[in-house]
């Protein structure tokens, strides 16, 4: 490849991955599909008043050519005005009209001072022409007036008014002192001020006041406009962040979880509505019904004792108010209303109260985009309300039969027990590591109950075969993580799902050694954890096959195979569950005598445990447990 090819490919790279990195640290905000409207009426007035400038300067720019038309067609004698006076007047006219398009477009000037310049200039011209030219040029007193009216600003037009009037007087104080408008009859100063300046100052007058109202009026509706589009971009944006904060609870799964995620989301949406603080709203509860009763929170999601069923009605006090709300009306749907200081959204559907909400929080009665905003939040509420409902229903529904499809394969073989459900609580304590929400930590305890049913399909002389198992018999058995996907099948929801890819991989080794040869990242994170589970608990019972192991060399065995059998970071969340798991190992034994086989480091073969344990409690035997040399610091499992 040529230098200077390789030059210009290796040029291109360059700047194509700076534009990469700069999409990267520029994140793209997303918009669901709103219109963004924030104006601001002294912006808009600053941009008119530019705009007005240049289009003065123009209008300018074209008198001072037509000034100077006039004089030439006084050259040709269609004007009858002395030639001299002609030219000294239409040049210097000229040139005065010329500086404002000099000073806005050439200089480029800004600043107040340009449109009153500009006034002044063109009075002075007005003064000129009507003094030593004609008296026919009157109409252009009011010129200024009307100019100042494309700017709707009141005091350039008082200005312009009170300067124009000035002008008439000077204009025939010249007239009458110097006689060289031959055209105006008025020869004397009394006559042209008596007869001349006051009937146009009048009639001027009379103008200016017409062109002040229209100008008044433009200003109103452009204040008006800008007003209402103030809101209108209010409006969206509150209806955008209504649509966020509905979406982050879209997702719930049980009403207190919902009733909790709502109150800070009401927080955040007035503040935002009436541009406050976010924390200056502090009081405010939320309360949905929960089966039969209302649950109830405060404004930063904290459960709170405060609703009283009065039979028909609910009754609370907050903040030395007195309410009470009927549970059922009929015809009744949600809605949001503002009085006495309190802030009240009411959910109902199909006429029965779902929940309520009330914040101590002043807002303008006559604030129609903060009230609309209000009723649409609610509105959105309701229905999540509902779905909440339905999900909850169908989530314990998929609870039901995964404890169900539990309970056939724990009767199936008289060894397993309670397997299932203390790897179910297992993986509730170490999920903690993995899962990123409540619902989903309880969504992973569910699915780890499933890790085993395909053993349902295996024959029960192997899963109960006292010795160890032929090749040919352990083929057959490594046969049941595929049976258990197969019996899940397509079955929907997020704990089918979840438990399909448990099911499937939890017998896999990190070194790819497992049933299936999957290894390292590429197995399910969540069956990782339940392997890890799986093997704590099948090391410490009693299988046909086998005594259970002592605790202590249970720990040390699994820690020993980070790395190999187990996901490294399975092997730390397990030290750091240790101690709890060990409890839910008694909480849960197989049989009476289970529990000792846990505790103590003595088989069966020394002692019967009736004999040895005879008078001890549960809470004394649990004094044996071996000591293991773990950091007190590690075992303590993190919360969400």
């Amino acid at each position: 490849m040529p230098k200077k090819q390789k030059e210009t490919k290796t040029k291109t790279e360059k700047e194509q991955k700076i534009k990469v990195n700069k999409l990267k640290k520029e994140p793209v905000k997303k918009v669901h599909g709103t219109l963004e409207i924030n104006l601001e009426q002294d912006k808009l007035m600053n941009s008119n008043e530019q705009k007005s400038n240049r289009l003065f300067a123009k209008i300018c720019l074209f008198s001072g050519f037509l000034v100077l038309f006039c004089l030439l067609l006084n050259e040709f004698g269609i004007f009858v005005i002395d030639p001299v006076l002609m030219r000294i007047v239409c040049i210097a006219s000229a040139i005065l009209f010329f500086i404002p398009f000099v000073v806005v477009f050439l200089a480029r000037s800004t600043g107040a001072w340009v449109k009153y310049f500009m006034i002044t200039d063109i009075l002075l011209i007005i003064i000129m022409l009507y003094s030593f030219l004609s008296y026919h040029v009157m109409m252009m007193w009011t010129f200024p007036l009307v100019a100042s009216i494309l700017y709707f600003d009141k005091k350039l037009m008082n200005f312009s008014t009170f300067i124009s009037i000035v002008g008439i007087v000077i204009g025939h104080y010249l007239a009458a002192t110097f006689l060289c408008l031959g055209d105006d009859p008025l020869r004397t100063v009394p006559a042209a001020m008596i007869y001349g300046a006051l009937p146009r100052t009048i009639l001027f007058l009379s103008i200016a006041y017409i062109a002040r109202q229209v100008a008044r009026k433009s200003s109103k509706m452009l204040t008006d406009t800008v007003d209402n589009s103030n809101e209108v971009g209010r409006m969206t944006g509150g209806i955008q962040m209504v649509m966020d904060q509905t979406q982050n609870m879209m997702n719930t799964r049980d009403i207190k979880s919902l009733a909790k995620a709502m109150a800070p989301s009401i927080c955040t949406l007035m503040s935002s509505m009436l541009e406050l603080d976010k924390d200056s709203i502090k009081n405010g509860i939320v309360s949905l019904l929960d089966g039969d009763r209302f649950y109830t929170v405060d404004a930063a999601g904290k459960p709170v004792d405060l609703c009283r069923d009065l039979g028909e009605e609910i009754g609370f006090e907050f903040c030395n108010a007195r309410f009470k709300l009927s549970k059922f009306i009929n015809g009744a749907t949600s809605f949001a209303e503002v009085r006495e200081g309190f802030v009240n959204l009411k959910f109902y559907n199909q006429g029965e109260l779902k929940g309520f909400a009330v914040f101590k929080q002043d807002v303008d009665s006559d604030d129609y985009s903060m009230k609309e905003v209000l009723d649409i939040f609610t509105s959105g509420i309701t229905n999540i309300i509902n779905n909440t409902m339905l999900t909850y229903d169908m989530f314990r529904t998929q609870e039901q039969l995964a404890y169900s499809l539990a309970v056939v394969s724990e009767n199936s073989s008289q060894e397993t027990g309670q397997h299932i459900r203390r790897v179910s609580e297992y993986a509730r304590v170490m999920g903690r590591f993995i899962c990123e929400t409540e619902e989903q930590l309880e969504t992973f305890r569910i699915a780890a109950m499933l890790h085993d049913i395909g053993k349902l399909m295996i024959p029960k002389e192997i899963i109960e075969k006292p010795g160890r198992l032929t090749a040919e018999e352990f083929g057959v058995m490594k046969k049941h993580v595929i049976y258990g996907r197969d019996i899940i099948g397509t079955a929907p929801g997020e704990v089918m799902e979840m438990a399909r890819h448990i099911i499937l991989h939890h017998h896999e080794r990190w070194d790819g050694t497992g049933y299936l040869g999957v290894s390292g990242e590429d197995i399910d994170q969540f069956a990782r954890y339940v392997s890890v589970c799986d093997v704590f608990d099948a090391l410490l019972s009693r299988r046909s096959y086998k005594a259970p192991w002592p605790a202590q060399k249970v720990y040390e065995e699994i820690t020993s195979q980070s790395g190999r059998q187990f996901d490294p970071a399975a092997v730390e969340a397990f030290k750091k569950c240790y101690v709890e798991m060990l409890k839910i190992r008694d909480q849960f034994p197989d049989d009476d005598q289970d529990e000792v086989l846990l505790i103590s480091d003595d088989s069966f073969d020394q002692a019967g445990p009736a004999s040895q344990n005879q008078g001890q409690s549960v809470q004394d035997r649990r004094k044996q447990l071996p000591k293991i040399d773990v950091d007190p610091s590690i075992v303590t499992p993190i919360s969400l």
